[in-house]
């Protein structure tokens, strides 16, 4: 009878987000006979579990089993299962495929963790995804690894100065096999997060949620990072009545509304929770302290931060993956100064945005050992290596709490708009005012022919010679000027001029008799005060003759 299984997971649970891509490697060495024969081992039971959980429609997967590629015994490495999208994907039949390969020589193959690693990383075509490399550690067929502890720490070396494997948990199970040619005391599976890319502390923290949901219920050991959201700072949610002028958490982001501009404001956030997510590491000893960081907003602009502090600012002997209650946070709100612009005086506040980061120094930690030597022979290990032995002192741990906060524009914006509206007044009557400005000026045609001609911006003077077609139009610009648009009945049909006093202009036209003929018209500026009995007013394309 298949013995009780003491991990314990939570099929169908939510899993990862779409289009995640996730490839699985299971080790298929000769030292894991024993896992993939003895039907009492856990092991193919938790390989489908882990997958089953890991999956959810429009994800990618791969699921490969290795060892070490040797041609000459006609071992390949590895072996794939399955390559596509999981709707095509049967956790089962995976399972039911899991076999281990025999060489030319009837014998089993070796364990390449570095290989296994960079096939995993190459499956991802260099891009963002999830390593599951499940493995007893041990690099022979049989033993307790003494033989492989060289390539066990060039293994470990590998996962802590490969900058592009961003997150690491390890999850150790104890499981011992009795086999005729040895014992087999367990496997570990290596949660692997590969991004050529940063992650930001958010996608570190969505990384974590993913292998922490999964079911698993062995707590995992935190390779990397040590020193991004390993130590937190978590605001108790509010659920008190949410007013103007308090901030207030609601699970994801500290919000405030109603804030007057310019009016200080003091906050005392209490009951906060200092949690470590180190394990199996105690915190021996850490400074904390609060500051605000990343502000942006296109409305205003910061003369300074303000201040934050931290009671109590120090921390110690927290316990792995212990929590700290009873913290308290101030939080004097920054001093700020809207930027003027059209958008900002028609809206009645405005928002500011940043980050309440918490950052961690002179953290000193220690491993339990104790819980590590459980698994001495499980890692291979002859002595714990250094990337079980992190050092934080010279490190900053930095956590982000976002931050949201409205606040509504002071009295000046009225005063602003009022003036707005004046200027806008002002720009109007000015510009009906040259609209309906008349200029009044003396035309002169062939030196014999004298008219007074009035108008304005909204209306036009035609003129014509001895009963012809129009021969153009005289029009008023804004500014004040005159011009003159040759007619499409001239030589120069459409043509544009500036007219200025007492300069002669040419137009040459065809006359009612087919005949080209020519005449010379000037302009003089009338004087305002002179009457004429002469004087001819003209609206809007109006048509007059001269004779």
């Amino acid at each position: 009878m298949k013995k009780i299984f003491f991990i314990i997971f939570i099929l169908f649970s939510q899993g990862v987000k779409a289009q995640e891509n996730i490839t699985f490697y299971f080790d298929a060495s000769g030292s894991m006979t024993g896992y993939y024969n003895d039907p009492s081992s856990t092991f193919r039971l938790f390989a489908k579990a882990l997958m089953k959980n890991s999956m959810k429609d429009a994800n990618n997967i791969s699921v490969n089993l290795f060892s070490k590629s040797e041609t000459k015994r006609g071992i390949e490495s590895p072996i794939n299962l399955f390559s596509g999208n999981v709707k095509n994907f049967s956790p089962d039949k995976a399972v039911n495929e899991f076999k281990i390969p025999i060489g030319k020589d009837n014998d089993y193959g070796k364990t390449d963790l570095i290989q296994a690693l960079d096939d995993g990383i190459n499956s991802l075509d260099n891009e963002r995804g999830i390593i599951w490399l499940l493995t007893d550690n041990i690099n022979d067929n049989f033993g307790s690894g003494d033989s492989t502890y060289k390539n066990t720490l060039e293994f470990y070396e590998r996962l802590r100065n490969d900058n592009n494997l961003r997150k690491i948990l390890l999850f150790p199970f104890s499981e011992i096999i009795q086999e005729k040619d040895g014992i087999s005391r367990g496997f570990v599976a290596y949660g692997i997060v590969y991004s050529p890319e940063a992650l930001s502390q958010s996608e570190y923290e969505h990384y974590d949620k993913i292998f922490r949901s999964l079911g698993i219920k062995q707590k995992p050991i935190t390779l990397k990072p040590l020193d991004i959201g390993t130590i937190v700072l978590i605001p108790q949610k509010t659920q008190s009545k949410i007013t103007e002028g308090k901030l207030y958490y609601d699970g994801k982001t500290l919000r405030g509304f109603g804030f007057d501009e310019g009016q200080a404001y003091q906050e005392v956030f209490n009951n906060l929770t200092l949690k470590s997510n180190l394990f199996p590491y105690r915190i021996k000893s850490a400074n904390l302290k609060v500051q605000l960081d990343d502000f942006t907003s296109s409305d205003y602009s910061v003369k300074s931060l303000g201040t934050q502090t931290i009671t109590p600012s120090t921390v110690s002997n927290v316990s792995p993956e212990g929590e700290v209650t009873g913290f308290a946070v101030t939080f004097n709100l920054p001093d700020i100064t809207p930027t003027f612009s059209l958008n900002t005086i028609f809206k009645d506040e405005f928002t500011i945005g940043g980050n309440l980061i918490l950052e961690v120094s002179n953290t000193d930690v220690s491993l339990d050992e104790e819980y590590v030597n459980q698994f001495k022979e499980l890692f291979a290990l002859q002595s714990v290596p250094e990337i079980f032995k992190p050092v934080l002192k010279d490190k900053k741990i930095i956590t982000q709490i976002p931050l949201e906060i409205k606040m509504k524009y002071g009295p000046w914006r009225l005063f602003v708009l009022i003036s707005l509206i004046v200027v806008i007044l002002l720009i109007v009557i000015l510009l009906i005012y040259l609209l309906l400005k008349k200029l009044s000026f003396e035309l002169k045609i062939n030196n014999d022919e004298t008219s007074l001609v009035t108008i304005s911006s909204l209306n036009s003077y035609s003129m014509s010679h001895n009963y012809s077609m129009e021969l153009g139009k005289f029009k008023k610009s804004i500014s004040g000027r005159l011009k003159f648009t040759y007619s499409k009945f001239t030589d120069t049909p459409n043509k544009t001029v500036d007219i200025s006093e007492g300069i002669p202009y040419d137009i040459t036209y065809t006359n009612a008799d087919m005949n080209q003929e020519k005449i010379v018209f000037s302009i003089n500026f009338a004087n305002k005060n002179k009457k004429s009995s002469e004087e001819k007013l003209y609206s809007q394309d109006t048509f007059t003759d001269i004779h």
